[in-house]
């Protein structure tokens, strides 16, 4: 009796694909990752999380940087007329971030563990709002072989790698 054969696995629009092996003798080196580049006029902070990042550094930056947003926030507000301010209040008591800057807290691989206890910090915290997002980015690593000594030479070859990523939006009330 003959076992029947596997049916080739159908190529779904989207799905990961593995990656082609590397060829024998080679090895592979990583390269830090991308940080995206946020206009010198953005007010959302990017606070970058790595495994050895101490938690409560990373407490005490986001709150930082969430009370220079209010502080600015209220010092805008002084030259204003009474009537002016209402009339700001109004404007803004519909959107999320009425009070100041959305801070962004992001780790990547085993920093994820670390990004998520700090978004449960927050969420304890009365005055915060915190939202969190999963998104996938890449990352570019080199494939040396042993013949070539730079990562960068003819042979070299770069590979697209995929990683989790963990983001957290953190605002006042």
């Amino acid at each position: 009796m003959t076992q029947p054969e596997n049916p080739p696995a159908k190529l779904v629009p989207g799905a990961a694909r593995k990656m082609p092996p590397i060829p024998q003798g080679a090895r592979i080196q990583k390269r830090p990752l991308t940080r995206r580049q946020l206009p010198a006029s953005s007010k959302a902070p990017v606070i970058y999380v790595s495994s050895s990042s101490p938690f409560m550094s990373v407490v005490k930056r986001t709150r930082k940087f969430l009370d220079k947003a209010l502080r600015s926030n209220a010092s805008a507000a002084k030259n204003v007329s009474l009537h002016a301010r209402v009339e700001a209040l109004k404007r803004d008591s519909g959107s999320e971030t009425a009070r100041g800057a959305v801070v962004s807290v992001m780790g990547t691989g085993k920093a994820i563990e670390k990004t998520l206890n700090v978004a449960s910090w927050f969420e304890q915290q009365g005055d915060c709002i915190v939202k969190i997002r999963t998104r996938t980015i890449g990352t570019v690593d080199d494939v040396i072989t042993e013949d070539t000594d730079d990562a960068f030479g003819d042979d070299g070859e770069s590979r697209v790698r995929k990683l989790n990523c963990l983001e957290v939006a953190i605002s006042l009330k």
